[in-house]
């Protein structure tokens, strides 16, 4: 393990979808001393045979295969959104731990299908918000926690791609709606993360559920008495991915020039900056990018089995953030 001691135990993974995030879920497990990729599937089959090879996990032709495969403990969910309440029913059915990649469904009332047939199961079902473990995400949780900006006052998280993702992505049935519900749910998390619980959510939005919005700005009231905003479109120049996070306190200020822009190349700054003492400073941390933030969630998660312990981001915190973002779309009117 990272600290160097020997795992009390390896957990078999079966990893189901081998796109983009089933690729980069493949590589977190094998970064991970506690977790060891038994098995695979996929509907390529030249994917399928590729990954195994490269991997050496058993190659099955379905999911069932796979969630019969006794070497298989863990299920890694790398599929579309509207797949995900099929596929984690069969695996806690199977008796499988779960790790479901953001979201963990699509509607509230498949999230609490989900939350409540693991727990009948006891079986652990974590959700894949990766973008908790940037390191630049944890030292502002730190700084804010810690009370070193003072009293939280306004938070803005940007979101500004160039141009709509394609595939299954700009399909809103598959997706669950639009921009919102898809890279925009780390924007939800994030601001649950740095400033607490939402008592409200107000939404507009440019266009309804059945086409799924391009461009959205939301509003945050927090418990706390703090605002925040939620800014979203695809409306940016090509190349562009902007998801900076701005923090505002009474004594201080922070700046984050982005998880995915480092990852996407469209970094607009030092990674982490601190206004403080009436200047602002490069706060010098640990960085990594994207995809080690999905690695370090990973291990996260497989650590927690390890222990027994609740995963770092459960079934509860997953409905929760759905919860948030059907609350913006039915302030908007957008379930139309």
């Amino acid at each position: 393990m990272a600290d160097g001691t020997a795992p009390a135990r390896v957990f078999g993974v079966g990893v189901v979808g081998l796109g983009e995030i089933g690729q980069f879920h493949l590589r977190g497990y094998e970064r991970s001393a506690g977790a060891r990729v038994a098995a695979v599937t996929d509907l390529d089959g030249e994917l399928l045979a590729r990954t195994a090879a490269q991997t050496g996990a058993t190659a099955h032709d379905s999911i069932a295969a796979l969630l019969a495969d006794p070497q298989v403990e863990v299920v890694s969910l790398c599929l579309p959104h509207h797949l995900h309440l099929p596929v984690a029913l069969e695996a806690i059915a199977a008796g499988k731990h779960l790790l479901v990649e953001k979201p963990l469904a699509i509607t509230v009332e498949e999230c609490d299908q989900i939350v409540a047939a693991a727990a009948d199961a006891g079986v652990t079902v974590g959700v894949q918000h990766n973008q908790l473990f940037h390191g630049p995400h944890v030292r502002a949780q730190q700084l804010v926690d810690s009370g070193a900006i003072g009293r939280p006052v306004a938070l803005r998280l940007r979101l500004g791609i160039g141009g709509k993702l394609g595939g299954w992505r700009a399909d809103p049935k598959a997706v669950g709606g639009g921009i919102l519900f898809d890279a925009g749910v780390h924007r939800f998390y994030m601001a649950r993360r740095l400033f607490g619980e939402v008592a409200e959510v107000r939404a507009i939005v440019d266009q309804g559920l059945a086409t799924g919005e391009d461009q959205a700005v939301v509003s945050l009231r927090f418990e706390n008495g703090a605002l925040g905003v939620i800014d979203a479109g695809y409306h940016c120049p090509p190349g562009a991915f902007d998801d900076a996070i701005e923090v505002t306190g009474d004594r201080g200020m922070l700046y984050l020039s982005g998880c995915e822009a480092e990852f996407e190349g469209f970094r607009t700054g030092p990674a982490l900056r601190r206004y403080a003492d009436g200047a602002w400073h490069e706060e010098r941390v640990p960085q990594g990018d994207w995809a080690d933030s999905v690695a370090a969630s990973i291990d996260a998660f497989v650590r927690a089995l390890t222990a027994g312990a609740a995963p770092p981001v459960t079934a509860q915190e997953g409905r929760r953030i759905v919860e948030l973002i059907h609350q913006a779309y039915a302030s908007a009117g957008a379930r139309a």
